[in-house]
């Protein structure tokens, strides 16, 4: 037989709301025959993040649905692309970030948005925007390997230490 050990520990934080719900009430837990305010990892996460932004300039990640509108299609637009093409080799990158809108009579480019945020790094962008000017220059539509290759291992310091933080 094992013996297993599982500890609880309370820490104090000082008066803030910290999580709150979809209603903006404080998330709250029963512990101890007491009700207490809940801290969820992912807010602490977040707070982690917003701190060492300063100290890691140009190194942290951006949590977007528009990547493949405003670093792929609109560099496509200001090159002199057509909206038509700009659309759906646009349509093709987004793919590779998540599963694409449905399409709106309304807004047409909401396609090229994706269902859930994602958190890319610099250089993920700098891979869409490269892949872009490749794409304007050779006058062609991405290849399946060009496209693989927006997905490289991430080097934003925030991704690095707790992971991208996806729900669907």
């Amino acid at each position: 037989m094992k013996n297993f050990l599982q500890l609880h520990y309370l820490i104090a934080y000082g008066p803030a709301n910290l999580n709150r719900d979809d209603l903006g009430r404080p998330k709250t837990a029963t512990f101890g025959d007491t009700t207490r305010l809940r801290i969820s990892s992912q807010s602490l996460k977040r707070a982690w993040r917003e701190a060492f932004k300063g100290d890691f300039a140009g190194a942290h990640g951006v949590r977007t649905k528009r990547l493949a509108i405003n670093y792929f299609y609109d560099r496509l637009i200001a090159k002199g692309c057509d909206a038509k093409t700009a659309e759906s080799w646009a349509a093709k990158v987004a793919a590779q970030f998540g599963k694409p809108k449905k399409t709106d009579a309304k807004n047409p480019l909401q396609q090229l948005e994706v269902e859930t945020l994602v958190f890319v790094g610099p250089d993920e962008i700098a891979a869409v925007e490269a892949l872009a000017d490749e794409c304007m220059k050779q006058k062609a539509e991405p290849t399946a390997e060009q496209l693989k290759l927006l997905r490289a291992k991430p080097a934003a310091v925030d991704i690095a230490l707790f992971g991208r933080m996806l729900a669907n």
